[in-house]
């Protein structure tokens, strides 16, 4: 599993199937995530399946190998393959758009995914 959170860039290669967790906390400060709505992506070749709230405290590692901690309702988990290999150049080659619910409302997160050929 790797870990990222909205101003990372996730590194995934074509033909990985892997899970990922976005701690969104900081982009929600003081609320929880109630609903899941949607996660989609502006690459049609990355398939993300198995959206979920993580709904326990969950200690990982992001890709740098710093741990963290993502607070209970506050982060998202999903599964990801596939994708549109970029250049090794690029920043990044596709933004997921996560839709979820809290309190205050609907709202959305971004996350970009730098996709590669291995």
């Amino acid at each position: 599993m790797t870990c990222c959170t909205t101003s990372d860039i996730l590194l995934h290669y074509v033909d990985e199937s892997k899970t990922y967790y976005a701690d969104l906390g900081e982009a929600i400060k003081g609320r929880t995530i109630s609903a899941l709505t949607s996660i989609a992506s502006d690459d049609s070749a990355l398939t993300i399946s198995s959206g979920a709230i993580i709904s326990s405290d969950t200690a990982d590692y992001d890709q740098h190998g710093n741990a963290i901690t993502i607070e209970a309702n506050t982060g998202i988990s999903w599964s990801m393959t596939g994708g549109t290999a970029g250049s090794a150049e690029a920043e990044y080659t596709a933004t997921i758009t996560i839709t979820f619910a809290t309190s205050a409302g609907t709202e959305q997160a971004a996350v970009r995914v730098k996709v590669l050929d291995i």
